[in-house]
């Protein structure tokens, strides 16, 4: 029996839609009666301290459970440890096999110094804050810092101990702006970025995190990754914002739960296998139901864009309400678009070479796929669901079918825009296309992809960070050695070595390509490996720069060389 983690939920997650403390502990099944143990003992806590009831929730994972205590919003450091008191006696009445009656004293944990924990935490006018929004439907944002009213250009925000009374404000000053919210595997970031970009051909002000930057209108506020609340929190407190588009990363969702409790559109791109065994996600199943939370926030009259060509999420919304549902695909033939819009539903498909969004309305032509620059003539397929998914959320978001088609047509893929995507480049009589296709299935997309390009050989570069499990790393190797490429230069991802250490996933990786009887230079860094690239390039080849940590650094290179071969 041993907790893992603690942390604070502080929006709507994967175990329920309000904030609570949580505990992530492990145990064996033999020992699962420690679960009514600390629920016992939770609830005595609270009883015997004279502190409110609140909701107890365990959910269940493999060797283990989330235990949650949802309770107020400026009390939850407090209660993490409550809860953590109430673990360490749970789990001393099984290993020391002492009745609750002859229960001695407390371990470790100070119950005093938790009580005042509790009591430095008080803030009644932050819960009446809360409280007031939530009655009047206005939108409350909170963090240790500020607490906010209403989103972008109509958002006002106050420290948390210096709080208005609730008579001194305004609440008919208070709205929303238009927001989605996008989730998923792969595709995330081109879709924020697609979005963001056709809101500026409707003359609109965007604000739009992901995980590279936070971003509003031309401005970049900071640079790292905000796809989780506290990006979200300062993008829609920001009053220049009229429109916005979050990425709500897996990470995020599980660690905190989402930044935002309603938007107009959520987008969930596809679900695959990646960072398994984190935040107690061991199955694409598991994966499947944390992406799945964005379907909590979709405010009445909302809608959720699901991509029909990804079998996950066309068996996790078999439950969902049909009517407020948009889905998505490459082939207007697919069942499920077919049976959705037969009743009434929403949908955005590529019909007759072009990108068609239905509603009950009627049906309105967008773009024709061979306009869109960033599908490579439709032979980028991921892309062209990019483009499709990005056209549904806009399409629900309220943007000018005129803005989205000239978003779609307009949009350059290139580093300054969406760096690390697909960025496609022609180097002299070589064609070059840098990606970070970090897992298995965004692999396998720019392995089909660049196969249709029309290559005399394909040079991989190959490198990942060190938080995937090594099968996942080993998948990434296997793909990769059996996919017909000509060469694969392995590298580290500096910085981004994790737990593996420097040398751990080149080691993983050139271990597995030898199982498949692929040899594969290994270098130090990704920028390192795109030089030897360049070096063993000749004409007519590709090169698949697979680049995350260096690629502003690789994108230099990419123009040095292309400046030297054009000489």
């Amino acid at each position: 029996m041993e907790l893992l983690d603690s942390r604070r939920l502080t929006g709507p997650n994967l175990v329920s839609a309000s904030p609570g403390a949580l505990l992530d502990v492990s145990f064996l099944a033999e020992n699962d009666t420690v679960v009514e143990l600390w629920r016992d003992e939770i609830e005595s806590l609270l009883k015997q301290e004279g502190l409110p009831e609140m909701d107890l929730i365990v959910k269940p994972r493999q060797n283990g459970a989330w235990l949650v205590v949802s309770g107020p919003i400026d009390q939850l450091y407090g209660l993490i440890d409550l809860s953590e008191l109430a673990w360490q006696r749970a789990v001393g009445r099984i290993t020391n096999f002492i009745p609750e009656k002859e229960l001695g004293e407390a371990p470790p944990l100070d119950l005093e110094g938790i009580l005042q924990q509790l009591s430095e935490e008080l803030n009644p006018p932050l819960i009446a804050l809360q409280q007031a929004a939530k009655s009047k439907n206005v939108s409350f944002f909170w963090d240790d810092d500020y607490a906010s009213l209403g989103m972008g250009k109509y958002a006002q925000t106050w420290p948390v101990r210096e709080l208005p009374p609730l008579s001194d404000i305004d609440w008919s000053s208070f709205n929303d702006i238009p927001l989605g919210v996008v989730t998923g595997t792969n595709g995330k970031s081109t879709n924020i970025r697609l979005l963001s970009f056709m809101a500026t051909c409707a003359g609109l002000i965007s604000g739009n995190t992901s995980t590279d930057w936070i971003r509003v209108g031309n401005e970049i506020l900071d640079a790292g990754d905000y796809s989780g609340p506290g990006g979200a929190r300062t993008v829609l407190r920001d009053q220049r914002v009229e429109i916005a588009f979050l990425e709500t990363a897996r990470g995020g969702l599980l660690r905190r739960g989402a930044g935002v409790e309603r938007a107009n559109v959520a987008l969930i791109t596809n679900v695959a296998e990646d960072h398994m065994g984190q935040y107690g996600i061991h199955s694409v199943a598991d994966l499947t139901q944390a992406k799945m939370i964005v379907q909590r926030l979709v405010r009445n009259g909302g809608v959720l864009v699901l991509n029909a060509d990804d079998e996950n999420l066309v068996r996790a919304a078999a439950s969902l309400k049909k009517q407020d549902m948009c889905w998505f695909s490459r082939d207007d033939r697919n069942a499920t678009i077919r049976s959705h819009v037969e009743q009434g539903g929403r949908a955005c498909v590529v019909q007759d070479g072009a990108i068609v969004y239905k509603t009950p309305g009627g049906t309105h032509q967008i773009a024709l796929v061979s306009e869109i620059p960033i599908t490579l003539d439709g032979k980028a397929a991921y892309n062209v669901s990019n483009c499709l998914s990005a056209t549904a959320v806009a399409m629900e978001c309220g943007l000018p079918l005129d803005a989205v088609r000239q978003g779609l047509i307009d949009f350059e893929n290139t580093p300054g825009t969406n760096p690390g995507r697909s960025n496609y480049f022609q180097v002299g009589r070589i064609k070059v296309l840098l990606d970070y296709a970090h897992n298995v299935h965004g692999l396998a997309t720019i392995l089909a992809t660049t196969a249709q390009l029309g290559a005399k050989r394909r040079i991989l570069t190959l490198s990942t960070a060190g938080d995937r499990t090594e099968r996942e790393i080993r998948q990434l190797a296997a793909l990769a050695a059996t996919s017909g490429v000509d060469e694969i230069l392995v590298s580290d991802c500096i910085g981004y070595e994790r737990e593996l250490g420097a040398g751990g996933v080149p080691r993983i990786l050139t271990d597995e390509l030898l199982r498949h009887g692929v040899q594969a230079a290994t270098f130090n860094s990704e920028l390192d490996a795109v030089k030897a690239a360049f070096e063993r390039a000749q004409d007519g080849d590709i090169l698949i720069l697979l680049v995350k940590a260096e690629r502003y650094e690789c994108v230099d290179l990419i123009h040095n060389q292309n400046q030297s071969r054009s000489e």
